[in-house]
């Protein structure tokens, strides 16, 4: 992930988390904190902008819009992509990649894993009416959501960890950023040489706090859009 973008996250999860007072540190401090250089903090701020977490006052500081805010959600989180494209046609899902193995360091530090934990790795196509909707990679702790099966991605996971794991979805992280195909999205979403995808990096927890999937979905820009919601208390 790209270092402004981890950088953002992780300032969003702070002022979620109320670790901050009415204004976050300068930006040379912010810098120094992150060992980046104040360009990467710009980058960052500005997608902290976008979420209507923050505003900066050139001279001033960067103060929180509200101490009360939460990050815009896309959609229902509990919803899943079944539930949400209901009614839209038929639904289904190609599986492309199924396998365990142990995790990344990063993705380690972010599921809040051990090193001998093991992870799902998972590519799946999603369509609807046979046409490629959604390519997703998905990461998810085996010791979170045991009993995940080949069988259970052809259908909904969300339906799975919910209706037969019992366990409750909450909050989830989310990042859009605008990105160039790759030779997958060419194969599986019937992308073109130079088109643009939407990207759509989350970092999801149960409601007991436990991080339980880290993905990116990617979209064709031409068939894709989302509506922020901004929740207020």
């Amino acid at each position: 992930m790209t270092k402004y973008i981890e950088i953002a996250e992780d300032l969003t999860q702070a002022i979620l988390q109320r670790k901050y007072g009415h204004k976050l540190p300068k930006e040379a401090e912010l810098a120094k904190q992150y060992q980046t250089s104040r360009v990467v903090i710009s980058k960052a701020l500005k997608l902290l902008t976008m979420k209507n977490l923050v505003r900066v006052v050139p001279g001033s500081g960067i103060y929180l819009k509200n101490k009360n805010t939460r990050m815009p959600q896309l959609s229902n989180l509990h919803d899943g992509f079944y539930h949400s494209m209901a009614g839209k046609g038929k639904i289904q899902s190609h599986v492309i990649s199924f396998d365990i193995r142990l995790p990344e360091p990063e993705e380690a530090e972010k599921l809040k894993l051990k090193e001998s934990d093991q992870v799902y790795d998972i590519i799946r196509q999603r369509l609807i009416n046979g046409q490629p909707e959604k390519l997703e990679y998905t990461i998810m702790p085996v010791k979170v959501i045991p009993g995940l099966t080949k069988e259970i991605l052809h259908d909904s996971i969300y339906s799975y960890i919910q209706e037969k794991l019992g366990l409750k979805i909450g909050k989830a992280n989310r990042v859009i950023t605008a990105d160039k195909v790759d030779a997958y999205d060419i194969e599986y979403l019937n992308c073109q040489p130079g088109d643009a995808v939407l990207s759509v990096h989350q970092l999801a927890y149960l409601k007991d706090g436990r991080p339980f999937e880290l993905s990116e979905t990617r979209d064709r820009y031409d068939k894709s859009g989302y509506i922020l919601f901004e929740v207020e208390n």
